[in-house]
């Protein structure tokens, strides 16, 4: 698990910088219209309320790469309470806004592919609000497995942005272009308005139920996601298994959507040289 988690840190901050850098730096530059480079039809100066909701969304989901693995690391919730407190409040605020800053752009202004890839994002944006929520409520009344629960369901949900480009660009990689069009309306970007986070799901629930059982068997206490703890059984070798995939699976992703988007996008933002 510490290897997933490493990985999805370090792509997840590489992604970060990229949204920070593109996106941000463009909009304080006065050329926000450079987003439609990235992404085509994302910016109308328009509908200015369509653009703070994207806007607001991508600041947020930002946030929430580079917080993420620090909430689900056992030592430091063990070791800083209070830091893990105060960061969670933040993080659950960030989620709040990038799911419902999503939402709302999908409502007031629609997506670029059109009726599936409202459905898909939209329901995205509604159950990353919904288990920001939960997340929330439940450390308040102090039940904590069902917070870290729903902390791991949010997580896999907020890295669904991230992962929706990686996913594309391993995509790219093996496929090329198949089944993709330049309006997003191609048979493999129906799947992938769905795909890009309803694995992550699958995969937290495997995780929970996972962990859940060694509490249960007493060989975990204080548990994280992230301090290498095991269980015997199948459910954990199956788990061990998946999480080593998916680890693997990021890395190589990773590197080639670094090369071919992200890096050209950061030095873009940056120095204001084309895509």
């Amino acid at each position: 698990m510490r290897l997933l988690v490493a990985a999805t840190w370090v792509s997840g901050a590489i992604f970060g910088a990229y949204i920070l850098a593109f996106f941000g730096g463009t909009a304080v530059n006065g050329t926000a219209a450079r987003w439609n480079e990235s992404l085509p039809a994302l910016h109308d100066a328009g509908a200015p309320v369509a653009t703070a909701a994207i806007g607001a969304h991508f600041i947020a989901g930002g946030i929430l790469l580079l917080l993420g693995p620090i909430q689900l690391m056992g030592s430091v919730r063990r070791a800083v309470p209070g830091l893990h407190r105060w960061l969670g409040r933040l993080y659950v605020t960030c989620a709040g806004f990038a799911g419902l800053g999503g939402l709302a752009y999908v409502l007031t202004t629609g997506t670029l592919g059109g009726t599936t890839m409202n459905l898909g994002f939209g329901t995205y944006g509604a159950l990353m609000s919904l288990a920001a929520v939960l997340a929330y409520t439940h450390a308040r009344a102090h039940r904590y497995d069902q917070h870290r629960a729903w902390a791991i369901r949010l997580f896999a949900l907020t890295v669904g942005s991230w992962l929706y480009r990686i996913e594309y660009g391993f995509w790219f990689l093996t496929m090329g272009r198949l089944g993709h069009t330049s309006h997003f309306t191609g048979w493999f970007d129906a799947v992938m308005v769905f795909f890009f986070y309803v694995p992550n799901l699958a995969v937290a629930e495997l995780a929970i139920r996972s962990y859940r059982a060694q509490s249960n068997n007493g060989s975990l206490a204080n548990g994280s996601l992230a301090n290498g703890s095991r269980a015997n059984g199948p459910l954990a070798y199956a788990a061990a298994a998946v999480l080593l995939a998916t680890a693997a699976f990021v890395i190589v992703a990773t590197c080639s959507f670094t090369a071919d988007y992200w890096w050209p996008g950061i030095v873009a933002g940056i120095t204001g040289a084309p895509l």
